[in-house]
């Protein structure tokens, strides 16, 4: 089995060596194709980690009506952990509240134009991880508006379903361009094998005639497309490396997918370059290969 593989090998290797410029093209050409799937990727990525921070953080601060006496305040408290979806409830007192507005505010002007302590007290109501979404915190919001004494609620739910909408549309985008990449190296890969089996058609009939099969033709053609995709796939990673290193510390970055989802990508891009070569030397003219 050796022998063939290493017949193979060569025949990669002379390829690549005879026909340098129309692999660089190649090379050149998928490393922009897959650049552009692996940056939709990397947005993706970041994108639901920033949706995931947003539901990470998501609380619903219930505020009292004026008034309200410790007791009503401890009865109030007891049913709003028996709501569905409550994790835990933390309660804010109105001292507590003004302090945190001054802190945050900082203006002695503004807080002299204020006047007195205008804060009610409230319940902040920390979600279940399953309810940190835009549907689950609307759920328990409504619940809270039902109970006694509750003056207010308040939640960014309504920002979180916009994120998810906005993620969901940005996933579909990401599948449209990766069936454009899938066909981009798809026809280059294809394009590159027919143009390398041209080139090479006297030395494929020679071999025919002297009674090589598919290891000693097409297999090395395949061996090419694989190799040539997988390192457009390399190339691809050091140039997305290189912008996410040129965006750091910046506004805008661009995360890293994790190294699973980047052993993906090379595997992934490989299976295209085999699958291309493949599609190529299948709908070639049977005398080429005769």
């Amino acid at each position: 089995m050796t022998g063939p593989l290493r017949y193979i090998a060569r025949g990669v290797w002379r390829s690549l060596s005879r026909h340098r410029a129309l692999c660089l093209a190649s090379v050149f050409s998928m490393s922009s194709i897959l650049l552009i799937l692996l940056l939709t990727i990397m947005v993706l990525t970041g994108v639901d980690r920033y949706v995931d921070q947003l539901e990470a953080r998501e609380e619903i601060s219930v505020f009292l009506n004026e008034g309200v006496s410790r007791a009503e305040i401890g009865i109030l408290a007891a049913k709003l952990r028996l709501l569905n979806g409550v994790d835990s409830i933390r309660f804010v007192s109105k001292d507590e509240a003004w302090e945190q507005f001054r802190a945050d505010v900082a203006d002695e002007a503004l807080l002299q134009a204020v006047g007195g302590n205008p804060l009610p007290a409230s319940f902040v109501i920390r979600p279940k991880p399953e309810y940190r979404t835009a549907d689950g915190v609307r759920s328990i919001a409504r619940e809270s508006e039902t109970l006694p004494h509750v003056e207010e609620v308040r939640y960014a739910g309504e920002w979180v379903l916009r994120a998810e909408q906005m993620v969901r549309t940005l996933h579909q985008i990401g599948v449209v361009l990766g069936l454009i990449v899938l066909t981009g190296v798809l026809f280059v890969v294809g394009a590159t094998t027919r143009l390398a089996v041209q080139a090479r058609i006297e030395s494929i009939h020679l071999v025919r005639s002297l009674g090589g099969g598919f290891l000693f033709n097409e297999a090395p053609y395949l061996a090419e497309g694989f190799a040539l995709a997988t390192i457009s796939a390399g190339i691809t990673l050091v140039a997305a490396r290189a912008i996410h290193d040129s965006l750091a510390g910046g506004l805008f970055q661009l995360p890293i997918p994790p190294v699973s989802t980047l052993l993906g990508f090379v595997g992934m891009s490989g299976l295209l370059g085999l699958l291309g070569s493949w599609i190529a030397v299948a709908t070639l003219p049977r005398k080429w290969l005769l």
